[in-house]
């Protein structure tokens, strides 16, 4: 993004953060009497910030130069499957939980913005996933996700989840779902059921079996080229599927679940404040003790 290139900026908010809907209000009077660029916002921000006047007529996605989302990782995602298809980048700003996805925070955004603007920034590239839902020989849902697919009972009932890799049957899974993940989303919900930390940039999928009834059954990570196929074979209650976590779409005996890398990517701004295994080493206090103060190493 050279200097003379960034002309419009979008901004789009966490949907109940105030703190984020504050923090978007002095946003953009800054980009407007500091920066000197037009600001853009969708419609739902829009509404949100209390400026209709700032409301694209079109989709916002496709006339700015770069998103700005204030929130955590989770309107980044929803800004990804947005922005993804348009080649749009994307630069998260921290007012959540864990922040892995995110690379400014309130404290340095404006700094970082100059950064973004001036075109003193990185982009970096992350894999997306395309999931489908096949029922009778018919698609009848599809959505591009940066995260994360799950099939998943809604009631904890048992499934039975035929899975085929490649093409091939592989296994059967008496579990209560499955989550397929990117190497981004690694660090989320695949995470908190066993699944492995990746690098968000390898060129991977992760499944991770959800409390699985059989010992053998144990989270993989594979090449992002394989497509992966889920047979609902039979199932005691509700089953969902959702990618990144939202939309959720209710699946029927023998409907079948494709999962494979998508065409379009996600551009992430990246500010290099600190790498992968360091937001890793700070969120999970990989290697501290708890009783230091400020999450330091004691002193020799």
């Amino acid at each position: 993004m050279a200097t003379t290139s960034v002309r419009k900026v979008g901004i789009t908010v966490h949907r109940t953060n105030h703190q984020a809907w504050q923090l978007g209000k002095e946003l953009i009077s800054w980009l407007q009497q500091k920066a000197g660029v037009q600001v853009l916002l969708d419609e739902q921000t829009a509404k949100r910030l209390e400026r209709p006047d700032l409301s694209c007529c079109a989709s916002v996605w496709e006339a700015v130069d770069f998103v700005v989302t204030l929130g955590g990782d989770g309107t980044i995602l929803s800004a990804a499957r947005m922005a993804a298809p348009n080649g749009v980048p994307v630069l998260g700003v921290y007012m959540g939980r864990f922040g892995f996805i995110a690379e400014s925070h309130p404290s340095t955004l404006y700094t970082d913005l100059r950064r973004a603007l001036t075109g003193n920034v990185r982009i970096e590239e992350r894999m997306m996933i395309e999931a489908e839902v096949w029922r009778n020989g018919t698609c009848v849902h599809t959505n591009l996700g940066l995260n994360d697919a799950v099939v998943k009972s809604a009631t904890s009932s048992l499934l039975n989840l035929r899975i085929q890799l490649g093409g091939a049957p592989f296994a059967t899974y008496p579990a209560d779902g499955l989550i397929i993940a990117t190497s981004t989303g690694s660090t989320a919900y695949s995470l908190s059921a066993g699944g492995p930390i990746v690098a968000p940039t390898m060129g991977a999928l992760i499944l991770t079996p959800i409390c699985p009834h059989t010992l053998s059954a144990r989270p993989m990570v594979i090449p992002c080229h394989d497509v992966i196929e889920i047979h609902i074979e039979d199932s005691g209650g509700d089953v969902l599927f959702k990618v990144d976590g939202v939309d959720p779409f209710p699946i029927q005996h023998n409907d079948r679940v494709v999962v494979r890398r998508s065409q379009f990517v996600t551009k992430l701004i990246v500010l290099d404040h600190a790498t992968f295994y360091q937001k890793v080493r700070a969120r999970y206090l990989y290697g501290e003790r708890l009783d230091e103060p400020d999450g330091l190493d004691p002193e020799p």
